[in-house]
This record gives C-alpha cells, structure tokens and sequence, in this order.
C-alpha cells in the first residue's frame, strides 16, 4: 500500500540526501521556503485560504484536520490585516526549522526515513534522517521526471511540486547532467502554466533571492 504524502512531505524526501540523511547543498537556501510555500498549496487546494491579486486571505472557519496545517491556517487568521502572499512564504519559511523537523518525524513515523543521534565536531548533538524505505521517493522522482519529460501530462498536484521543486533549485538533483538544461527549461513552462503554483512559486523564488542578498 502507498503511503500518502502531502507536498511539503514531498518536496523533503527530494531535498534529502538519502544516505546522509542532510538537506542537500542545492535547495539548502530556498527549501525553508519552498517548504511554507507547500503547506500554503495544501490550504489554497482545501478551499480554507485563497490568493486574491498578491493577497492571501483566510476563510473565517474551517478546518484541516491537520496539525501542522492548521497551525499555519491559525496564524493567517490571527493577522490583524491581510498581508500579500510574499509576506506568508517569507513568515512561515522563518520558522522553517520547526516545520522541517516536524515533516521529518512524520517522515519517521510513516517508516520512510529513521532518525539517527550524531555529534557534530564530536561534541554538539544533532539528528541525521537517512532513508530506509525508497519506494516513496524512487515513486515521487519518477512522477516529476515523467511529467517533465513530457511522458504524461502532469495532473495539479504534480505541477505544483514541480513549481516548488523548480524555485528551491532541486531540479538538478532529479536529472542527469545531460538532461538537466532542457529538464530546467520544461519545469519553468510547467511552473507557468499553473496559476497557483506558479504564484506560490514566484513568492518562493522572491523571498529566497531577498535572504541569500541579505546573506552576503
């Protein structure tokens, strides 16, 4: 049986180095975000929160019936104002590693990865999350390869992971070296030829340029 996964869950596993159990180098800067990006797609396609022009606005009532997706639909909610889509990507992904570390425990708890204790310079505590089943990934990888290549037409769901995969730079690690020009290529046609993932991805793609300027 599959095990289901939403997007942020999703986009994780193909940020993670599968041995290692660490966040790849390519998607290091712009996965916080891609990350807050992903849950604002999973409450946008529940109907609990819509983007208006560049704003986001919450429904009054309703409900997830998820932890973490609720939570992040109760901070929208608890804004005085309505603030733009920018704003929320930007305030959600700070907090990106509370949020990653509560993706990575239902990762382990779904049995996918397994956490490990290291220490890092020998003395400072820290968790590694390798992979010890591949069946999701290899299933997700292939999905994304599949409809970038153009084997199938991607459903929503798909375009908006590519969208996402495509603004925190991991499109490289999908593909070969031989393929990653033209993969690149199809997966910005695909981020534009979807209005929420495409809005949800520009916002991802604004704010991490704004933290790697402010970086250096």
């Amino acid at each position: 049986m599959k095990t289901k996964l939403n997007l942020a869950e999703e986009l994780l596993l193909l940020a993670l180095n599968d041995e290692k159990g660490t966040v790849l180098m390519a998607g290091s800067m712009g996965l916080p975000y891609g990350l807050a990006g992903a849950l604002l797609v999973e409450l946008i396609e529940a109907g609990l929160v819509r983007v208006e022009g560049k704003e986001l606005i919450a429904t009054a009532r309703g409900s997830a019936l998820d932890g973490l997706l609720d939570e992040v639909l109760g901070t929208i909610r608890s804004s005085k104002r309505t603030r733009s889509l920018n704003h929320w990507v930007g305030k959600i992904g700070r907090s990106g590693a509370k949020i990653k570390g509560k993706l990575l425990a239902r990762l382990v708890e779904k049995s996918i990865l397994q956490r490990e204790e290291h220490r890092w310079l020998w003395v400072f505590p820290t968790n590694r999350y390798p992979q010890i089943d591949p069946g999701p990934e290899y299933r997700i990888r292939e999905r994304v390869r599949s409809a970038i290549r153009g084997m199938i037409p991607p459903d929503e769901r798909t375009a908006a992971l590519i969208s996402l995969v495509h603004a925190c730079d991991l499109t490289g690690t999908i593909f070969e070296k031989g393929e990653r020009r033209e993969a690149r290529k199809r997966a910005k046609e695909i981020t534009k030829s979807q209005p929420i993932g495409s809005a949800v991805a520009r916002a991802v793609e604004a704010i991490k340029a704004a933290a790697i300027a402010a970086a250096t």
